[in-house]
């Protein structure tokens, strides 16, 4: 039996890379700044909850597969975690715990794939802080929903291919993708949350009610 326990995460600051500075000033004109406070306790509380769950699972971590929203397939995963950890992204940090235990880093999206998500999420956060006619914010978000459609198939069969029978994975995936969906006829798949705190995630509502520009959280 191979068994993938689900974890749906939302990315913090310094998940954001190089798109922080432009998301944090973009959310705080829409929400203000106190929010966007609350919105990065809400993320802390999150990972420190989840780094309790999982370190406390009776695994034989020598058989853990790790998947990681993100994390291309290069042969620099490791380098690229560990790059990131120091960061003080949480994600990352407890990536590293459990690699030490252990577990097993894999990459885990297309490269392809990820520079064109990351193009249309910098377009699409610039658009929004330009106030652009809504047919362009439009475009912009049905062209993440296909890419986001293309890279959940690819890790659906990326961990279809490299998760071996006894063996169990462990993918941390944002919340809007649905690979947990597109594989469950593969593998058991079991979930290790099943809400998100609330306020966590910055795109869930815009101010007008508008909730699709959540893109940037996956």
């Amino acid at each position: 039996m191979r068994v993938l326990i689900y974890v749906p995460i939302v990315h913090s600051e310094a998940d954001m890379g190089s798109l922080l500075a432009d998301v944090r000033r973009g959310f705080s004109e829409i929400y203000g700044e106190d929010a966007w406070k609350r919105r990065a306790a809400a993320v802390d509380a999150m990972w420190k909850g989840l780094n309790d769950r999982l370190g406390a699972m009776p695994l034989v971590w020598s058989q853990v597969r790790l998947y990681q929203d993100g994390l291309p397939v290069c042969g620099r995963e490791i380098d690229i975690v560990r790059d990131v950890a120091t960061t003080g992204s949480q994600n990352h940090s407890l990536l590293l715990r459990l690699i030490e235990r252990g577990a097993i880093l894999m990459g885990t999206e297309d490269p392809k794939l990820m520079i064109r998500e990351y193009q249309r999420t910098k377009a699409l956060v610039t658009a929004t802080m330009e106030n652009v006619p809504n047919g362009t914010l439009d475009e912009l978000r049905r062209e993440g929903d296909i890419i986001l459609a293309e890279r959940d198939t690819y890790i659906a069969q990326r961990i279809a291919e490299t998760l071996q029978e006894g063996e169990t994975g462990i993918a941390f995936l944002g919340m809007l993708h649905r690979v947990d969906e597109i594989i469950a006829d593969q593998v058991q798949v079991r979930q290790l949350i099943h809400s998100l705190p609330f306020g966590s995630n910055p795109y869930q509502k815009r101010k007008d009610g508008d909730n699709e520009s959540r893109h940037e959280e996956t």
